[in-house]
């Protein structure tokens, strides 16, 4: 964390004036500075703050589109599942991550120009090409955001997402042509260790992926660039884009496990959503029973790992460990003890637990806390399956993205989902039952809207690690159908949010610009039913 620190104040001094010779003047040979710095670092920090999302998507984003449910009232997870009042605590700090992170690969970006361009030129075009994905990331949250200014800009003006989403469709293809294997490998590249092959391959999947958010907004666009990424995206599960963490400093920890963790473990307030199981259910999806666990019954709140809590199995008698159970989703819009206790909720499983020590939610299934409360757990950053999905979207449209049919890409969307969590943890395994589901549920042609139902549905459930993603591609097709919750108070009138509102020091540090941003929104910047401009 120290040395994210460091660069984030070199790009300080990088980005703003300083008096002529005062920089030699005062430079320390003995320290890190633009002269004796590797633009690698820079570019190696800013896929950490990239990679590592914050707890934000847990908090607020899973509820929102019902993978996960939980009771709290008075916590950021309410935000997310009751479009509370705390919509949305986290809200600043995941706007500065992704501001940081694409600083960093602009930083990386213009050191690298500077000290030498062709040494580092393939160093350059992957940055540029991650500078894109944070970007979208944001713009895909806020909606207009700045974009165009040169980093560092003391009062940024708010682009047009039209305009940001057009440079980042041609800067993806720009870089994936200047990439040249030939050239020094990216050193530091957590995701493929430099291999410039496998980043084009990246920078095509993800242009892919920024295309198809246009297709409400802009078709033609959206076509043309899917088009382009004909024949080079990813060709298999082994190009997945992955960042490993080793658990132990701060910034090598999956902030993500401390959430999954503390909320559905430690304080026991999380679950999967009963939208989520029971579309997984509906199916007989063999992911329902490796996801999945049931709370130790004789505890609510069971924070001892060592003791993993029993896991559900369709096998009987149930193995050790085990229980001969089907798992059972909680209902999204319930607290405890509040205004609509889940004790209300329609086929309540009941209480667990000793009279001294009742968990309320403890027949409700949770998250597998042994395998994603690690901290060392992976994290997908862009994947093979989420590709192949909207490839499958793509040929169900009509468009010319290769030779292989819909329904191809859709089975190879749904295998590789589930091969890939074999990827990231060795016990998210479910050998020959992944060809098996896939045989038996292929692509229904019948009418491209069943089409674009059921590809959607799926890229919902294989985006489960990356929650911005999930919610962005929810308001872009609108599948899967959700059904919004109406809890008492809550901020949308009972809408799912279509974007969030920008962070509060933004009226008063920038506040011409954010005027201006938010007049476009209507004047109201608070009103979170207002959509982003691709989301029509």
């Amino acid at each position: 964390m120290k040395n994210i620190i460091f660069y984030l104040c070199l790009m300080a001094v990088l980005t703003t004036g300083c008096t002529k010779g005062f920089e030699e003047l005062n430079r320390d040979p003995t320290k890190a500075n633009e002269d004796n710095m590797d633009p690698n670092n820079l570019f190696t920090a800013g896929q950490l703050n990239y990679g590592n999302i914050t707890e934000f998507q847990l908090y607020e984003l899973a509820p929102m589109v019902q993978v996960l449910a939980s009771t709290a009232i008075q916590t950021s997870y309410s935000a997310g599942d009751k479009y509370s009042s705390q919509l949305f605590s986290y809200n600043d700090r995941f706007f500065d991550d992704g501001q940081t992170a694409a600083g960093l690969f602009a930083e990386a970006q213009s050191l690298a120009e500077k000290k030498d361009p062709d040494k580092y030129a393939n160093l350059i075009q992957v940055s540029r090409i991650m500078r894109v994905m944070a970007m979208q990331r944001i713009t895909d949250v806020y909606g207009d955001i700045p974009y165009f200014q040169k980093n560092g800009t003391l009062y940024p003006k708010y682009d047009l997402q039209a305009d940001i989403y057009k440079d980042m469709l041609a800067t993806l293809e720009d870089a994936a042509e200047k990439l040249d294997p030939k050239k020094d490998k990216v050193a530091g590249d957590m995701f493929y260790d430099g291999d410039a092959e496998k980043w084009k391959r990246l920078s095509y999947s993800f242009m892919l992926r920024v295309a198809m958010r246009l297709t409400k907004a802009d078709p033609a666009t959206a076509r043309l660039y899917a088009e382009k990424t004909k024949d080079k995206t990813f060709k298999d599960f082994t190009d997945n884009a992955i960042l490993k963490f080793d658990g132990n400093a701060d910034e090598r920890k999956n902030k993500s496990a401390n959430s999954w963790f503390g909320d559905a473990v430690t304080f026991g307030q999380v679950r999967w959503s009963k939208t989520f199981i029971d579309f997984m259910k509906n199916s007989d999806d063999p992911r329902l029973y490796l996801i999945t666990e049931k709370a130790d019954t004789g505890m609510r709140y069971n924070n001892d790992l060592s003791r993993p809590a029993l896991g559900y199995t369709k096998v009987n008698p149930a193995p050790p460990g085990k229980i001969n159970e089907v798992p059972m989703g909680m209902p999204n819009g319930y607290d405890i003890n509040g205004v609509r206790s889940i004790e209300t909720a329609a086929a309540y499983p009941g209480a667990t637990g000793t009279k001294d020590n009742v968990s309320p939610l403890g027949n409700y299934a949770r998250p597998l806390a042994r395998v994603f409360a690690q901290p060392n757990f992976p994290s997908f950053v862009i994947t093979y399956a989420e590709t192949e999905l909207l490839l499958a979207e793509a040929k169900v449209r009509g468009w010319d993205v290769g030779t292989v049919s819909a329904k191809d890409h859709y089975k190879n969307g749904l295998v590789f989902a589930m091969k890939s969590l074999e990827q990231l943890n060795g016990m998210l395994t479910m050998g020959g039952e992944v060809e098996t589901f896939a045989n038996a549920h292929p692509l229904d042609e019948s009418s491209q809207a069943k089409a674009l139902e059921m590809i959607n549905s799926q890229y919902w459930v294989a985006t489960l690690f990356d929650f911005v993603e999930t919610w962005a591609n929810y308001r872009r097709s609108g599948y899967p159908i959700l059904t919004p919750v109406n809890y008492p108070g809550n901020r949308t009138n009972g809408v799912i949010p279509r974007r969030l509102n920008y962070p509060n020091r933004e009226a008063a540090y920038n506040s011409v610009n954010y005027n201006d941003a938010v007049g476009r929104l209507g004047g109201n910047d608070l009103d979170l039913t207002k959509r982003v401009w691709w989301d029509k």
